[in-house]
């Protein structure tokens, strides 16, 4: 399969096969250069890439880790920047006039970051995440549906059935 050129700068970490605590990262200049097998830094294991997974403008099919077809989008925000911003503007309240405006000037660079900050695609099996891929198929935010199916199987309590193809270009989830 060829991939036309992709200009931009593509990451991808992923879990270690041996420990799933270990992470490799794994840069490339764009979808078409991305490596067939990528070795991990601390056990040197050859950690195969599922290329397939790649269309042909170098968007996502599916996971490069692992190959799975069920990814989702989120932002690519610190959760301890948002929590320390909250904290911060918490701990001003006391010491400013009424009206709250730490928390008003907290909610508000809050969501300037989280408005702003770019996003990642997330494998729902092992956890790996893409960034710089482009977002054609688009795949929608987290499904806890999906989650629960692919967790415990027949024993899910709300688990969807798999789409066909995967979540490319899926609807988004309805909760």
């Amino acid at each position: 399969m060829t991939v036309t050129d992709v200009s931009g700068r593509v990451r991808i970490d992923l879990p270690c096969s041996g420990d799933h605590d270990r992470f490799a990262v794994v840069y490339a200049e764009g979808a078409p250069r991305v490596p067939a097998v990528v070795p991990c830094p601390e056990c040197a294991a050859e950690l195969p890439l599922h290329l397939e997974r790649l269309t042909e403008s170098g968007g996502l099919t599916g996971c490069l880790a692992c190959g799975h077809p069920e990814l989702s989008t989120r932002k690519d925000f610190p959760r301890a920047l948002g929590i320390g911003i909250v904290v911060l503007a918490a701990v001003l309240v006391p010491f400013l006039p009424k009206w709250y405006p730490s928390l008003i000037a907290a909610a508000i660079l809050d969501l300037l970051l989280h408005r702003f900050a770019p996003e990642v695609v997330v494998c729902y099996v092992c956890e790996a995440e893409h960034r710089g891929f482009p977002t054609s198929p688009r795949h929608p935010r987290f499904d806890r549906t999906i989650e629960e199916r692919l967790r415990y199987g027949d024993r899910a309590v709300m688990g969807s059935p798999m789409r066909p193809g995967g979540t490319a270009d899926a609807p988004e989830p309805e909760h």
